[in-house]
């Protein structure tokens, strides 16, 4: 098990009345547990947490004025990963639970009917089970590039292949959208984390269903699985975005985009250091001045969906 500080800052120039939902907040479940978190904005200013039931994903709403904005989020997180199972196996479909049915179709950036004839020219022979979406990931890390400032927030999988070039978003989109058309349901998962090139940022990875659990995948390899921490998971980025804006006349303008220190590790330290840490985190004299914060404990967690990501990768 591991404990990691995530310091999370957005910075906007808003030119009219926007409502923004931001999806940076770090659910509990059987994986990570949120030991203390904290949401800082600016001198009056509020937000609420809104959720969507049966999704695990959270979603913090702020009403923002014209001008200057910001939003910093705050958390210590316990991770404990579970081993990677080399041997796992592809699930029948008529064995499936409901939970897993809904990533085996095809959505707005995942065309796994249109690339169906591809996924099994490619894939359909190999060896079934954890090592075939292994080879999936093995095979887009070879025949695509990882290049930042190639693709949009339009780009689906088909655009991927036939550009070969995308971003981690990219990546996970056209490995989620081979491994659904070869019957392994595979969902979009967004995070913190950390890795040298590109810096720390948002980042996306998938889920694919094997031997009757969830196994986490990186195509890019940029950062080890089992120091993700988890923000939110989907059929593709368009249910899992880190903020969604509703405007009057015009779009809010992101002058400056900072995810800072999104991990210091800091699972090495003794526990009373990382408890210590936690109760800064909640403590309002510790509290940056003329910054509105509200801190909440794992408890109060819940969880909602939005609609759309433009993560860098």
């Amino acid at each position: 098990m591991a404990a990691f500080n995530v310091d999370c800052e957005l910075e906007y120039d808003v030119l009219d009345q926007t409502l923004f939902l931001f999806n940076i907040g770090v659910p509990s479940d059987a994986r990570q547990r949120v030991l203390a978190e904290a949401v800082y904005l600016p001198p009056n200013y509020f937000w609420d947490e809104v959720n969507e039931p049966g999704s695990p994903n959270r979603v913090f709403r702020v009403n923002v004025s014209p001008g200057p904005f910001s939003i910093r989020y705050m958390a210590t997180v316990e991770v404990n990963s579970l081993p990677d199972d080399l041997n796992a196996q592809e699930v029948p479909i008529a064995q499936l639970p409901g939970e897993a049915l809904p990533f085996l179709r095809a959505s707005r950036y995942c065309e796994s009917d249109a690339l169906f004839p591809l996924a099994v020219r490619r894939f359909g022979q190999a060896a079934r089970g954890y090592t075939r979406v292994e080879g999936i990931c093995r095979w887009i890390r070879e025949n695509i590039d990882y290049l930042i400032g190639t693709s949009t927030t339009s780009y689906s999988a088909k655009d991927v292949l036939a550009y070969r070039a995308g971003v981690c978003r990219d990546f996970a989109h056209l490995a989620i959208t081979f491994c659904r058309a070869l019957n392994i349901p595979a969902r979009f998962v967004t995070g913190y984390a950390r890795y040298q090139e590109p810096p720390p940022d948002f980042h996306a990875i998938f889920e694919a269903y094997l031997g009757n659990r969830w196994h986490l995948f990186d195509p890019t390899q940029l950062s080890p699985t089992q120091d993700l921490v988890r923000i939110g998971s989907g059929r593709d980025a368009s249910e899992v975005p880190f903020n969604l804006f509703w405007c009057g006349t015009s779009a809010p303008t992101e002058s400056t985009r900072r995810v800072r220190r999104l991990y210091d590790r800091i699972g090495a330290f003794a526990n009373a250091e990382c408890g210590d840490f936690a109760r800064r985190l909640t403590e309002p004299a510790r509290l940056k001045k003329n910054l509105h914060a509200r801190a909440r404990s794992a408890g109060e967690i819940a969880g909602a969906r939005a609609v759309e990501l433009s993560a860098r990768g």
